[in-house]
């Protein structure tokens, strides 16, 4: 029963107003940030932090310290914090972008201005702090921690330098031993701070979770000495154009990516102040600010459910595959969802008036929609499902209060809470979609049309392609192979092969000559202990399919199994009001649209979405996993609920699978697998880049290199240009004219990989087509360059 009691609020020990000076260590650091600026002086490691702590932890510290969020505990002080200091920067470098060049300054983002605007936002907060009253120092949580937080400190901190220790080993050609080891211990960790919960205070159990979250996405965003990932080589590009010239005009380069502030502007401001590599700006600064992420998760989740519940919800989140393998390369993403936790957790603050609340959810959605369009969607989709869900209930009585039989039971076992959603608010934030989205970007009526196009494949059965990861769906159709996917995209190139211009293409007579066979990426060798598994009729192959595939098809159970709690039993009814249960069947509906309606699938990417609804999901799912074992009893329930959730994680992770081989490689742990081939960027190939770049008539030749050929793309900000454009070098849609890079796969394996559909395809490369074709001008053994 002690782990079910609701979350008692948090006591805030508060001081006298106080309007002293600048403490010194913060005055010093200041002054420090400023002369490092000004002076151009390069310290290695000393700068980054510096610039890092200046531009965005001493703005959220000062947000943090202040009484504006009245009522709040410390971990949703901190959540309002990191958000409102990432809108600061995104909007003050707006304003400052579109402002200084009316008096004549062509560069508004360059080192100087960017230094103005982030002393004045500290003057000014600091300004705004010094008047309110403040809660105690970082000083007064040390001096009062026990024994079981130091040493869960002390573990989860180990996971940090564990993670960028593995993945440079890794960067050099060595083994995966040392990122093994940090998986471990972050299990190790997550196992201590569920056993613990109820000794940990809430402050610690979000620092631990935290330090876990960065050492997570480091695993995968250190990967790689260049910049790795899918969707991270055209955000590096973006803001690279944006650095390049200084200022964000999206009319330079139009193209969805370049209307995300969060990949353009906040890197640029980042970039102008401190003396680093760029890439790292996103491998390391962006990753140490979406760490917060499943810290507001824990804390949303703990509003109404018990410590270890909401321990567990943040776990899931963390442990979901997309938040280790693709987060870290949506960077635009990783900053909306920051806004889209900080607006749920505002909305459902149970303390603070109506108004207020409202306002709070507008400027996240400002923030959501200027970081990533596609998360806005997704965001005011769902609110607009609650109020309608919200509309529905009121209006024709089918509330869940209508399930129990007495007026008083209505009110004695439903817990209520003040409702935010209005149609004001969905109209505001619906508003600033439009204004952004429609009026400054012209992204929105592209979305328009998906939309339109996906509505009326499914009305009509158009059968429309989707993406594969919808198979992962509890109830969804079985998606067609790999093989009739790549067909049919030969067979649509060789159709606009026969109708170009001749001479345009190769011969399609000799590209029919050659086809391209899907083919397997080769699994990890069985290690001994796969090999015993394997001995006593476990193999490791079937064994971890069948858990990923338990894990994907549990936790939607999960999901629906908690919703059916939650709305049924009592012992919930106690601790969740029905708005937050209406915020859960409506990321659930928007869930499904992503799902069944085929363009969305392949378009918005139906993990990514169900990333974003985990947010509030994810304790749903530990409920579900708890009313699943009930019948065992409620010491039993927990226990095996956490058991399964851990379990989940080492598999998700990576850490079983290497641990037992025969599964495919994961990038955060190998130097082989799709991911390596396809998002790897090797020192052959940017030495390839750099050989190409220059050379007479590149761009107008034109230049295909691999599917996801922005990582051909020049991205030093000298030579960043938005007339930059390279195609994919599928053969038959390889042009006589144009230049062609075989990338490291290819040379080594014969094998590329395109993304097709909204799946990775990977395929046998008929090398020979160029061979008898074009003239190979440049071989680097890891690289090469046809003509």
């Amino acid at each position: 029963m002690k782990t079910l009691a609701p979350p008692q609020p948090e006591v805030i020990v508060r001081r006298p107003p106080t309007f002293g000076s600048l403490p010194a260590t913060s005055a010093a650091l200041f002054i420090a940030a400023n002369l490092l600026v000004l002076t151009r002086v390069h310290l290695p490691f000393v700068d980054p932090g510096v610039e890092f702590w200046f531009a965005f932890i001493y703005p959220a510290y000062l947000l943090y310290s202040t009484a504006i969020w009245d009522g709040a505990p410390a971990l949703e002080r901190f959540a309002y914090s990191v958000a409102g200091a990432l809108l600061f920067l995104l909007i003050g470098g707006l304003a400052i972008n579109t402002v200084l060049p009316w008096f004549e300054v062509p560069r508004p983002l360059s080192s100087i201005p960017v230094l103005f605007l982030v002393d004045v936002i500290n003057l000014v907060l600091f300004t705004v702090r010094q008047r309110r009253p403040a809660i105690p120092g970082w000083r007064h949580g040390l001096a009062v921690l026990r024994r079981e937080e130091v040493r869960l400190l002390v573990t989860a901190g180990l996971c940090v330098p564990l993670a960028v220790l593995g993945a440079n080993r890794l960067n050099n050609g060595s083994g995966d031993q040392v990122t093994m080891v940090a998986f471990g211990v972050m299990a190790v960790a997550f196992i201590l701070l569920l056993h613990w919960a109820d000794r940990i205070a809430s402050g610690i159990t979000g620092v631990v979770l935290y330090l876990i979250s960065v050492a997570l996405l480091f695993t995968t965003s250190l990967r790689g000495w260049s910049v790795t990932g899918h969707d991270v080589q055209l955000e590096y590009r973006v803001f690279q154009l944006t650095v390049a010239h200084g200022h964000w005009n999206y009319s330079l380069f139009k193209n969805a990516f370049n209307a995300c502030l969060s990949i353009t502007i906040l890197p640029a401001e980042m970039a102008s102040l401190m003396h680093m590599d760029d890439a790292y700006i996103y491998k390391v600064f962006f990753q140490l600010i979406f760490a917060a992420c499943p810290v507001i998760v824990y804390t949303l989740s703990n509003r109404y459910f018990s410590k270890k519940i909401s321990i567990l919800a943040a776990i899931y989140f963390v442990g979901f595959p997309t938040f280790l393998t693709d987060m870290p390369y949506l960077n635009r993403q990783e900053m909306a969802l920051i806004f889209v936790a900080a607006g749920l957790l505002a909305i459902t603050n149970p303390q603070w008036k109506k108004r207020r609340r409202q306002v709070l959810l507008v400027l996240a959605g400002v923030g959501v929609e200027i970081a990533h369009y596609s998360s806005s969607y997704v965001f005011i989709g769902t609110l607009t499902a609650v109020w309608l869900i919200e509309q529905a209930a009121a209006v024709g009585r089918i509330g869940p209060w209508r399930l129990h039989r007495s007026p008083e039971s209505r009110t004695r076992h439903w817990k209520t809470a003040p409702r935010t959603l209005g149609i004001g608010s969905l109209i505001a934030v619906a508003a600033v979609i439009a204004l952004w989205g429609g009026l400054v970007t012209h992204t929105a009526g592209g979305a328009a049309g998906e939309i339109k196009d996906a509505v009326s494949g499914f009305i009509n059965q158009s059968g429309e392609n989707k993406s594969s990861a919808i198979s992962y769906g509890l109830f969804s159709q079985k998606s067609e192979s790999l093989q009739t996917i790549l067909d049919h995209s030969r067979t649509q190139s060789l159709a606009a092969v026969s109708k170009a211009p001749k001479g345009t293409y190769l011969p399609k007579s000799l590209l029919e000559a050659y086809p391209t066979p899907v083919v397997n990426e080769p699994n990890l060798p069985l290690t001994g202990l796969g090999r015993a598994l394997s001995d006593i009729g476990l193999h490791p192959t079937a064994l971890n399919t069948d858990i990923r595939q338990l894990a994907a098809d549990g936790e939607q159970v999960f999901v629906i199994i908690g919703l059916l709690s939650l709305l049924f039993s009592r012992r919930w009814n106690r601790l969740v009001p029905r708005e937050f249960f209406y915020v859960c069947v409506g990321g659930l509906i928007m869930l499904a649209l992503v799902t069944v309606l085929p363009a969305l699938s392949v378009d918005y990417a139906v993990l990514r979405v169900f990333q974003e609804e985990l947010i509030f999901l994810a304790p749903v799912m530990v409920v579900g996993s708890m009313t699943i074992f009930r019948p065992l009893g409620r010491f039993w329930e927990l226990g095996l609920a956490s058991g399964l959730c851990i379990f989940f994680f080492i598999s998700t992770t990576g850490l079983l699978p290497q641990a037992t081989g025969g599964y495919g490689a994961q990038l955060t742990l190998n130097n082989s697998g799709t991911y390596y081939d396809v998002y790897y960027m090797h020192p052959q190939e940017v030495t390839a880049v750099s050989w190409l770049y220059g050379k007479p008539g590149t761009l107008p030749a034109g230049i295909q290199a691999d599917n996801n050929s922005d990582r051909f793309s020049f991205t030093q900000p000298s030579e960043v240009s938005g007339a930059q454009q390279i195609v994919g070098n599928y053969p038959t849609t390889i042009k006589r004219s144009s230049w062609v890079i075989l990338d490291w796969a290819i040379v080594n394996h014969d094998r590329a990989t395109d993304f097709v559909d909204g799946d990775l395809v990977t395929y046998k490369y008929p090398i020979a087509v160029l061979a008898r074709t074009k003239n190979l001008v440049f071989d680097d053994g890891g690289a090469r360059i046809y003509k």
